[in-house]
């Protein structure tokens, strides 16, 4: 056996090792002086705990804590922050319009021209959007309308209860389809 660990040393002084891991530590306490030390030192350090009266905590004692760890901060005025926050800005604006070497009509009128080009963009694109949402429903319409005369056209030439396992086999169909997809998925195909 190895040296005992410390979790080990405390668990057999306090008697919470199972029997045989307990027979096996004894067994190495006889053979090694570092480990009975050890296990000495800690009895020793344990006896002497044990006998410390009980400790008693004044009432007030987690706010005095409280208040040592975590002080009360003064906030600041409203218009200070606004006011930082106003030169913060004021400050990286004025480092960008000296490093880009432009003019600040220049910088104004290029991003007036950027945002209308951007601005009409949207326009086109949305309306060729709403075109084709439209197409797509009229589309989706007639297949429904579709399939609802054929669905009641094959419900008056078959009989109930041909109906009947013909949604059974169908039912099946899907289940093992669905069974097939999962198990693609699960093997990364």
């Amino acid at each position: 056996m190895n040296c005992c660990r410390i979790n080990d040393i405390y668990d057999y002084i306090e008697g919470s090792l199972p029997p045989g891991r307990r027979q096996d530590m004894e067994g190495h306490l006889e053979a090694c002086p570092k480990c009975r030390r050890a296990v000495e030192e800690r009895k020793l350090i344990s006896g002497a705990a044990a006998a410390l009266p009980p400790l008693e905590v004044p009432a007030d004692f987690t706010d005095r804590v409280m208040r040592r760890i975590a002080p009360v901060k003064a906030k600041l005025p409203v218009w200070l922050i606004i006011l930082a926050s106003l030169s913060s800005l004021v400050a990286l604006g004025s480092v960008a319009l000296i490093a880009s070497g432009r003019s600040l009509m220049g910088i104004a009128l290029g991003a007036s021209h950027s945002f209308w080009e951007y601005a009409k963009s949207a326009a086109v694109l949305t309306a060729k959007a709403a075109t084709l949402l439209s197409l797509a429903g009229k589309i989706i319409q007639s297949l429904l309308e579709s399939a609802a005369k054929g669905l009641s056209l094959a419900n008056s030439l078959v009989s109930p209860w041909l109906q009947v396992v013909i949604l059974g086999l169908m039912t099946a169909l899907i289940i093992s389809l669905a069974f097939a997809a999962r198990k693609k998925i699960s093997l990364g195909d």
